[in-house]
């Protein structure tokens, strides 16, 4: 059986990553796939710490992270999978720092220095990078957060097999806008907005799960 597991860097355990990342469990599970979701937010580890042991030649640590905290279970955990779907809000620009640490230490583990893209990684994974912000679509373009996730998309296609990138825009941060700072000139759209995630958006984040194991 296909196995997917989607990865949250988000500590908002109901907020819209989260929503967005049980849609493609969803609909990887209606394709016949096993499912995992993790929340980075419930482990405790440490960033990558350069110690390059993935890298010693002819060690059994060659292609893998050494470092022995809450990562190491889920790194071997993805190494038995097929799908890897990562999760994350935008902070100033970026993926969470949560989700940046984890990758680092995902990805690093199996990087070629070469630049041929093969490395010591175990098969070719399909993997899913999902982002999520408050910002509408000219800002996501216009301060290059865009071409931030595009080359991020790339190295993890470089490194793992292939990567999507689904972006969702213009999301909803609070069910009461009136209980905080915010001034913005979408704030009364955004309060007022019945459907916080719009049907359309889950159904896209759907699709990409059932894609992912069908294709």
């Amino acid at each position: 059986m296909i196995k997917l597991i989607a990865v949250c860097g988000s500590a908002r355990k109901q907020g819209n990553t989260t929503k967005m990342l049980h849609q493609v469990i969803e609909g990887a599970k209606s394709a016949g796939a096993e499912t995992e979701f993790v929340n980075l937010f419930d482990l405790n580890y440490k960033d990558c710490i350069s110690c390059y042991a993935c890298k010693l030649k002819n060690r059994a640590s060659f292609g893998h992270c050494m470092l022995n905290d809450d990562l190491k279970p889920l790194l071997q955990r993805i190494e038995q999978s097929d799908v890897i779907v990562l999760g994350s809000p935008i902070y100033y620009g970026n993926l969470s720092g949560h989700m940046r640490s984890f990758t680092d230490r995902l990805l690093f583990q199996y990087l070629d220095y070469g630049a041929k893209g093969r490395g010591p990684k175990p098969k070719n994974f399909k993997t899913a990078l999902i982002v999520t912000m408050n910002g509408n679509n000219e800002t996501y373009v216009k301060r290059g957060i865009r071409d931030t996730m595009v080359n991020f998309s790339e190295m993890m296609s470089h490194t793992l097999g292939s990567c999507e990138l689904l972006t969702f825009t213009n999301t909803v941060l609070f069910d009461d806008y009136s209980k905080y700072v915010y001034q913005m000139p979408d704030i009364k759209e955004k309060s007022s907005r019945v459907e916080k995630i719009p049907p359309e958006d889950l159904k896209k984040a759907f699709d990409l799960g059932f894609r992912l194991i069908k294709s």
